[in-house]
């Protein structure tokens, strides 16, 4: 099944995506300000980071090494980056980087993407490179609800996500949660910051 989700981003479909979400990244800095901008990080991981658009608003924060993993070919070339970023073809269930590499591991409108059935390894592999902080940014309901998408109804699910990595991983403990909607850049998500 994510075989079929890694080649469906990769295809035209991936990329009417990236051209369709063109984001200003000068609108969501004050968000992760307020979401990460306290924390001692150096090394931030995106997964699923598309053109970018979340890299470069981290970039007017913060000094920190900023790396995107990618699963869409057009993306990664179509990349908005200056000197503080890179972005990786890649994506989540098997991740290029050791263990604990990286100080924030996040992802933004990505899990709404991943099956329930794959979920977990997605989660595993987030967990797995994070040495202390994960984020995640994604559209909520208490029940899983599936979204149609574009022409997919297999593509697009809104979960309670909190719980998800809560039960995968019961030491986690929240620092801080919560919501965004478009006048925060965002399309009505809501988030988690996690401590491992």
């Amino acid at each position: 099944m994510k075989e079929d989700k890694i080649k469906l981003w990769g295809s035209d479909f991936g990329v009417d995506y990236t051209n369709r979400n063109v984001i200003d990244p000068e609108t969501r800095v004050k968000a992760f300000r307020s979401m990460v901008g306290d924390l001692k990080i150096n090394k931030i991981l995106e997964v699923g980071s598309n053109v970018g658009h979340n890299l470069v608003a981290l970039s007017r924060i913060g000094d920190f090494q900023l790396i995107g993993l990618e699963p869409s070919k057009y993306a990664v070339l179509h990349g908005r980056l200056d000197n503080k970023q890179a972005i990786l073809e890649g994506n989540i269930f098997d991740i290029p980087f050791k263990d604990g590499y990286f100080d924030l591991v996040f992802t933004s409108g990505v899990l709404i993407h991943i099956s329930l059935e794959d979920l977990p390894k997605a989660i595993d592999e987030l967990y797995r490179v994070s040495g202390k902080y994960l984020l995640v940014i994604e559209y909520y309901a208490q029940e899983e609800t599936v979204i149609p998408y574009h022409g997919h109804n297999d593509v697009l699910w809104k979960r309670n996500f909190k719980k998800h990595f809560e039960e995968r991983y019961p030491q986690l403990k929240i620092v801080k949660s919560g919501y965004w909607d478009k006048a925060d850049g965002f399309d009505r998500t809501h988030w988690w910051l996690f401590e491992k």
